[in-house]
This record gives structure tokens, C-alpha cells and sequence, in this order.
């Protein structure tokens, strides 16, 4: 009983973080426009460039991954498999839908406020 109910905590935890951190990015990104980053001088690092090129679709990717592990998670729910089958499955949602939601905060930290200060000495 203890792993069943430390499973789905971790997979709402998962479930929730994916959300949250959507919608904390897309407030951010609200915010902060992609010319945000030459306020610490001229010199913009090619990587924060780059990740800033994709960080305005981070909500969205992370709003689909959650609603796509809420669906497995109904499937996992309603399936026949093992019960450790199905324990070790949504521990693979939530540690996918977490380390998306750490990808995508960490880039946006570092693309658009630590890259270019460190790159002019700021």
C-alpha cells in the first residue's frame, strides 16, 4: 500500500510541476521579450540565441505533457498490467514531465538573465 501511494504522489507531483512551471513561463516570457537580453550589453551568447528560440513554445510543450500523462495516467489506471508494471510507469511520467519542467526553467534562467550578464562582464 505505501508504494501505490507514494506512486501517485509522484505522478501528481509530476502532473502539477509540468503545469505550474507552464504557466510561470509563460508569465516570465510575458514579461521579459527575447530583447531583453542585449539590456547587459552588446555581446549575446549564441546558446541563449538559441534556447530563446525555443523557450516561447516551453508553455505549450509542457500543457501537452501534461495532459498526455493525465491520459496514460487514466490508462495505467483502468489497465490490467502488474501492479509494479503500472508503480513503475508513473514513476516514468512524473520523472519525464519534472525534468522537462527543469529543462525549461533552467534554460530560460539561463538564456535570458545569466548567460548575457556573465558574456559582458556585468
Amino acid at each position: 500500500m505505501p508504494k501505490i501511494i507514494v506512486s501517485v504522489w509522484i505522478y501528481l507531483c509530476g502532473v502539477v510541476g509540468a503545469v505550474v512551471t507552464g504557466s510561470l513561463l509563460s508569465q516570465v516570457l510575458s514579461v521579459f521579450p527575447p530583447s531583453q537580453m542585449e539590456a547587459y550589453g552588446p555581446v549575446v551568447p549564441a546558446v541563449a540565441r538559441s534556447w530563446s528560440v525555443f523557450l516561447p513554445s516551453a508553455p505549450a510543450i509542457l500543457w501537452c505533457s501534461a495532459a498526455a500523462s493525465a491520459l496514460l495516467g487514466l490508462y495505467l489506471w483502468r489497465s490490467r498490467g502488474s501492479l509494479e508494471t503500472r508503480l513503475f510507469s508513473a514513476a516514468v511520467i512524473a520523472a519525464v514531465n519534472l525534468f522537462l519542467s527543469m529543462f525549461f526553467s533552467m534554460a530560460l534562467l539561463a538564456a535570458y538573465f545569466y548567460l548575457p550578464k556573465v558574456a559582458n562582464g556585468a
